[in-house]
């Protein structure tokens, strides 16, 4: 009797696993059905439960979904079914893909109004002027934060151009002048360009288009168009591009004597300081020397000729 009564209680246990088994494999709603839940009125917090959508007929409302507690407001239970990982994980990027064009349109729009607002001027006043130096520049400077400059970027550009001339404390005239320069210069960063090198917001838009269409010529349109935002002198230098770019290579084959004329100009490209860089040390003026070592050279043009010709020499 004990012998069977033993193998009773194996047999026992032996099915209630396979019953368990069978519950954690079957049916979501069977799994509900057979596994005790303890209500919050009984002091503890039921699981959380995965979102859920109502399926597009809900005809069949007398179908198990396991949650006793979902009901329309007439009492009727709809049928649910589980939304899959792969639909969440959808929606989800849908959502972050709307709040990134949300934050960027909200951020466009407070520039254009803090722009607006700063080309207002007092009653009584004439043009863009106040007759307060400190509220010009201030007005100047919060202009340029409206274009999309970081604070102190749009503080030095604004106390640079009013030291290169009075008439940049008008903030309406600055703003004719920014919009010219920025249509006559299509896809180039102007922003970037005036942040680097106020001067430019003083060059003439006829010699402007010039330069640019011969930048355009000897490194191309898109390339041209990052050197000329990398280095906003050559928009107002005293010599032609393509003699600066001559008389450059000259000084890179001076120091790499394989360097090809193709080869110097993508340096140039990948480095456009080196335009004014290179030709203006003193060692290159001693036509006497046919070749010069790059440890003759100041540090920092040697970091931008190496990182220039890496290529060639790495």
């Amino acid at each position: 009797a004990s012998r069977r009564l033993a193998m009773t209680g194996a047999a026992t246990g032996r099915a209630m696993s396979a019953l368990g088994a069978s519950t954690s494999r079957a049916d979501p709603a069977l799994r509900a059905l057979t596994t005790p839940r303890v209500g919050p009125r009984h002091g503890v917090v039921a699981r959380p439960k995965r979102w859920r959508v109502p399926r597009a007929s809900s005809g069949d409302a007398s179908s198990p979904t396991g949650d006793g507690d979902a009901g329309n407001a007439d009492g009727t239970n709809e049928a649910y079914t589980r939304v899959s990982d792969a639909e969440l994980r959808l929606a989800i990027q849908e959502c972050r893909e709307l709040l990134e064009e949300a934050t960027r349109m909200a951020g466009e729009q407070a520039r254009a109004e803090l722009a607006a607002s700063f080309l207002r001027t007092p009653e009584g006043t004439e043009g863009g002027l106040t007759g307060n130096l400190a509220v010009d520049m201030a007005r100047v400077q919060l202009f340029f934060q409206g274009k999309g400059m970081r604070p102190w970027e749009a503080e030095n550009t604004s106390r640079t151009l009013v030291e290169l001339d009075s008439i940049y404390e008008d903030v309406e005239l600055l703003a004719v002048k920014y919009d010219r320069l920025q249509r006559t210069l299509p896809d180039v960063d102007v922003k970037a360009m005036v942040a680097a090198d106020p001067n430019v917001m003083t060059v003439e838009l006829a010699g402007a288009v010039d330069r640019m269409l011969d930048l355009f010529a000897v490194f191309g349109p898109d390339k041209g168009r990052r050197v000329l935002a990398e280095a906003p002198r050559l928009l107002y230098c005293e010599e032609g591009i393509r003699e600066k770019v001559a008389k450059t290579s000259a000084c890179i084959k001076r120091v790499y004597p394989r360097e090809t004329d193709e080869s110097c100009v993508y340096a140039l490209g990948e480095e456009p300081n080196l335009l004014f860089d290179l030709p203006d040390l003193k060692i290159f003026k001693e036509e006497n020397r046919k070749g010069i070592d790059i440890a003759e050279l100041p540090m920092q043009v040697q970091e931008c000729l190496v990182y220039a010709t890496r290529q060639e020499h790495e």
